[in-house]
């Protein structure tokens, strides 16, 4: 076996038994207790189809949804648009523009989600009062990826997040942090990010409390103040290498190969861990395949299991190249409550690199 080999699966191995041991000793979770979940929703669609594995081996404009370390690989200038479909009749979208300036990359963002118009209810009306109200997310960022050494890069990314339910509101600011080393042992990488950073969400206003006056059977609702909650951080900590370098399998000119790994640790839910795959034919066509593992009750996900996808690039007349992903994730009971194709989950990206 060859010795690169054996040091990739002790890596594994070692990140492995930390991640299980901090699992093991942090038996209550905290589900339901941020705000923003629109934060928590993967955007990044090649990574989306490698099991969302992309934290030590994202190298495009799409970096910036997940280590904007990343960005430090552009070739010159980049945008990105994106679809991400989710039940009831949610829309989320995604736009980002970005350029690589030699040692350091800058870049905008901009995530935006909506929902329909939906029933007002109380106790007393459960059908509806006759009123609606939607919510919205929106939030818009810099980014900037700095080469510190020749092996070393950091990535940053502020952020304003504005929100709505109704008549409340907040806004406020959160950050990313992310690091890319690129390891001596052939083609390794560890990549490391921190998503979401920042002060704890306070929507302001007041809310009338139908909970309450069902509770204490009174004629009407008290009026609220509302709760604050974090944002929803997420950490994460991965390995990536060249599928054939790493395995030490012959590879075909005509072919190439890359293996990831990632580990997350959401503030708000159990540590998860992802493993992923992807095979390129003469750089223009990607078949993508990934895993997120659930062992009992202590680890992994609720619902979502395998992912798959593919990518298509293609050279435009003037220099620029076209890249189409797309990308579905298993969504178990989550995606068979809908019937349409808005409502599964389908996921969409197009790069314009020139």
């Amino acid at each position: 076996m060859p010795r690169n080999y054996i040091v990739f699966g002790v890596l594994v191995l070692m990140l492995l038994m930390l991640f299980i041991s901090n699992t093991q000793a942090t038996e209550v979770q905290k589900v339901g207790t941020t705000s923003l979940q629109v934060l928590k929703i993967a955007t990044n669609v090649r990574s989306i189809g490698m099991g969302e594995t992309a934290v030590a081996f994202t190298d495009d404009i799409q970096s910036i949804f997940w280590n904007p370390a990343g960005l430090i690989h552009l070739e010159g200038s980049s945008v990105l648009l994106s679809q991400i479909n989710m039940p009831a009749d949610i829309q989320y979208n995604t736009f980002a523009v970005a350029r690589n300036f030699g040692n350091s990359s800058l870049g905008l963002h901009l995530m935006s989600m909506t929902t329909g118009d939906m029933k007002v209810t109380t106790i007393s009306h459960p059908e509806g009062t006759g009123e609606n109200f939607m919510c919205y997310d929106i939030v818009a960022g810099v980014s900037w990826a700095q080469r510190l050494t020749d092996r070393f890069t950091f990535g940053l990314n502020l952020r304003v997040a504005n929100s709505g339910i109704d008549d409340a509101k907040y806004t406020g600011a959160l950050a990313d942090l992310g690091t890319l080393y690129e390891t001596s042992l052939r083609t390794l990488k560890v990549g490391m990010s921190v998503q979401n950073f920042g002060p704890d969400v306070k929507y302001d206003g007041s809310f009338l409390d139908y909970r309450d006056q069902g509770r204490r059977n009174r004629e009407e609702p008290n009026s609220n103040s509302y709760s604050s909650a974090p944002p929803p951080t997420i950490y994460r900590l991965g390995l990536s290498a060249n599928f054939f370098e790493m395995t030490g399998i012959p590879k075909h000119p005509d072919f190439d190969g890359l293996i990831a790994f990632e580990m997350s640790h959401p503030n708000d839910n159990r540590e998860r861990i992802n493993f992923g795959l992807e095979f390129t034919y003469l750089k223009t066509l990607a078949l993508r395949a990934g895993y997120k593992v659930r062992y009992e009750n202590v680890l992994g996900y609720d619902e979502e299991r395998w992912t798959g996808g593919f990518g298509i690039m293609l050279p435009l007349p003037g220099e620029v190249d076209f890249i189409f992903d797309y990308a579905y994730m298993d969504f178990g009971q989550i995606a068979d409550a809908t019937d349409s194709f808005v409502g599964t989950p389908h996921r969409f990206s197009i790069i314009l690199n020139f």
